[in-house]
Order: structure tokens, then sequence, then C-alpha cells
């Protein structure tokens, strides 16, 4: 993030002063803002703590200049003065980061993003990484929580899927009290089902609450059991209630209950799995990769789609999306399968590193390893290289018996480059 800097042209403003007591305000001029056109001037008075008939010295320029600075969202605020007019020229921000909600039992998107900007005003849905704009939305989610009888304390940290070194959102968590789903509520489920659906909903109840997923998890949950047994064409609905606040003794704890709907509709057996033709990668490509899967790992469609998605990532489409079509026969009770894909765009490698081998040992990995940058990504060779690796060096092999090995891939989706890390951690020792 740049620094941000507060530069002031000011020089008929000081001039007057000289006249004048160094506290004694100046007449009112007429204030604007320019460069910033996504905030209407009422928002940018606001922010900057004015009103439109602000009578200011020089010194009270500065502050509320640094009150516009100090929000995060503009890298430069200028200001500028003649006999009429107090002028801001504003740049703003070259990196903001979308709001994103961990365990806040609030919803997101627009009507949530409306109620920040009716407190915020400056909000528009993205924050910079730190500032008093992150500060106001933080303190405006703990309102929000007390307005429901939840008094919680809510953390700003940023965050990054991309590694340490780039960030990608501004996370909101909730650190006290502790949030998790709550009751199950269950509706559609036949007898014959009843039993298997019980053991799930108790294993999800009492899990840690995620805003963006739970939903989500609860509704896969439901559905592989039923997969699982057949119901190919089941559906699950989920509605999360309102948040209820439990005391046990001294300790609160926000439940997050919800309502789960279920469709079972019939049992199938499982037909044929079709792949587009023509294709990137063909169908006896998939298989050879389904063949290296132990037989009963998984549901056969389970299997099949891993293989599709590996067999792309093998090539480098890392976002390749894969979505199964069923058909369903029901004279037959059998369901077949035609998969859409989308390939996405190609992967190719950026950098390799092995953190924490011993410069004589990275150097002879870094001799084994034959991915080369600019090469496209093959996300399987990663997979295999630490046995590849030993297989060719017997010092290496040797060595690698004595440590932890893991692999960590950034594939970046603005450049469509992949950055890999090995990391090595010497392994405990067993007591003699």
């Amino acid at each position: 993030m740049n620094q941000r800097s507060v530069a002031a042209s000011v020089a008929c403003l000081l001039l007057c002063s000289l006249c004048l007591p160094a506290q004694k305000k100046v007449p009112a001029k007429t204030i604007r803002f320019q460069g910033a056109s996504q905030y209407t001037q009422q928002e940018l008075l606001a922010a900057a703590g004015l009103t439109p008939d602000a009578r200011l010295n020089p010194r009270d320029v500065k502050a509320h200049a640094k009150l516009l600075s100090d929000t995060g969202l503009f890298d430069v605020v200028r200001f500028s003065s003649d006999s009429k007019t107090l002028l801001f020229t504003l740049t703003p921000a070259s990196q903001l980061f979308p709001l994103r909600l961990e365990n806040v039992p609030l919803t997101p998107g627009k009507d949530l993003d409306a109620r920040i900007h009716e407190r915020c005003p400056l909000y528009r849905g993205l924050l910079p990484a730190s500032g008093s704009m992150v500060e106001a939305v933080r303190q405006t989610l703990e309102q929000m929580l007390a307005a429901k009888g939840i008094k919680a304390t809510v953390k700003a940290a940023p965050t990054s899927d991309l590694g340490p070194q780039k960030l990608t959102a501004m996370n909101f968590t909730v650190v006290s009290p502790e949030v998790r789903i709550g009751r199950i509520q269950l509706s559609g489920v036949s007898p014959a089902m009843q039993a298997k659906v019980d053991v799930v909903a108790s294993g999800q109840t009492g899990n840690g609450f995620a805003t963006g997923n739970s939903a989500i998890g609860l509704q896969h949950a439901f559905e592989e059991l039923y997969q699982d047994q057949g119901y190919a064409a089941v559906e699950v609905d989920v509605a999360q209630g309102d948040p209820l606040v439990r005391l046990a003794g001294s300790d609160q704890a926000v439940e997050i209950p919800y309502n789960v709907t279920i469709r079972e509709g019939g049992i199938y057996k499982l037909g044929t799995i079709d792949i587009p033709a023509g294709g990137l990668v063909a169908r006896p490509e998939v298989e050879k990769v389904l063949s290296r899967y132990a037989k009963g790992s998984g549901r056969p469609l389970d299997l099949f789609l891993l293989a599709v998605r590996d067999a792309y990532h093998a090539h480098g489409y890392l976002d390749c999306s894969i979505v199964p079509r069923a058909l369903f026969n029901e004279s037959s009770r059998i369901v077949n399968y035609n998969l859409e894909i989308a390939p996405g765009s190609q992967y190719r490698l950026a950098s390799i590193r092995f953190d924490g081998a011993p410069d004589a040992m990275a150097a002879r990995l870094k001799l084994a390893w034959k991915m080369a940058p600019g090469d496209i990504f093959d996300e399987s060779y990663v997979s295999n290289f630490a046995a590849l690796a030993q297989k060719k060096d017997k010092q290496v092999a040797r060595w690698m018996q004595t440590v932890i090995t893991t692999d960590d891939v950034k594939a970046d989706p603005a450049t469509h480059e992949v950055n890999c890390t090995f990391h090595f951690a010497k392994a405990a020792e067993s007591p003699h």
C-alpha cells in the first residue's frame, strides 16, 4: 500500500493569515473535492468532518485533510485555496479489497452493503488494508449484531488466498462469543433414511459457523448421504434462521439454527458418464488417471469427476469447471450423466522454491526438478515430485527420510501464473 500523504498548496491562505491571529477563522469559502467522482460532495464533506459554511484557518484545513487521508481510501490528499474556493484534490487508493465475513452472523450482499453505506458513507464494498474506514466498518458490524441481541467483539484483518505477499480481502471475524451451528430442523425425510439423516444432523450441530460456507456445507453433507444410498435425484434446501444467544454459566455462545428440507426422489443405478467429444483432454487419459485410484475409495461418479479434474489440472487448466447433467430413465431407474466442461485459462509455472532445505540439498532438488518457469503447470508433477526425486537421487532419499515434506501451490487468477514452494521441516525424533 502506498504511503498516504497530505500535500498542500496554500499560498493565498497563508498570506491572509499573516494579518490575523494564528487561530482566527478566515471567511467561509466554497469547499470542493475533485478526483474521486465515485463519492458525492456531501459524502466527502462528512468524511472530512466539514460543513459547507465552515470557516477554517490553515491548521484546520490540514487537520480535515488528514481525516480524509486516514480513511485509507486515498493514496494522496492535496488541497489548495484562492479567495473564494478551498479545493481538495484526491487520488483514490490503488489497492482496495472486498469485505469478507468469516463467521459474522449477517447475510452478505447488496442489502448489507447498503446498511453499512448508511453509516459509513464512503463505503462502496471495497476497503483498504488499514485506516479509519476499516475501523468504522468493524464498529458498524458490532452495532448491527448488538441490535440482534449479540454482544460481540469483531476483529478486522487483511487476508490472502495467494500467500502473505498478496492480499485478497479484508476479513471480519467474531472473536467472542463463539458462533456455531445450532439446531437443525429436518423435513421431508422418509422412515428408511431417518436414522442416517439424524446421524449427519447430530454431527453438524455444534460445529463452528462460517458465514459463506455453513449452509453450503450442510447442503453437501445431506446430498452426499443420499447419493451414497443411490438417491441420485435428491434435492436439499437449507435456510438459515435467526441467531440465538445461549448462556452456559458465565459464557455466551451464538447458535445459528437451520431448516433443512429434503426432496428424496427415487433410487437409481448409475449408467454411463459421457464427456464432450473433441475436448482438450481425451477420455483414455481420464480413464488412465481413474485407474490410479483405489477401488471402492468413493462413489463411481465422484471418482470419475475427480479424474477429469486431475487430468485437466495436469495440463494447467486449474480453473476447470465440471458440471454433471443427470438424465433419468424412470422406466429402468437408471441415471446417465453428460459432463459439461469449461477448461478456463491455462496456467504456467512462475517460480519454484525449496524452503528449509540446506543449500547443498536444495541444489540437488533443483537439479531433479524438470518443470521450468514458463512451462505449462502440471499439478500432478508437484504431487509426485518428492517420490520422483528420491527415486533418482539416493542422497535426497536418505535426507528426505529425516524431514516432513509439504508443498504449497499458489495460483494467481489474474496472471495465470503459479508459485510453488516445497517446505521441509525436521521430523520429530522418536524417544529412545
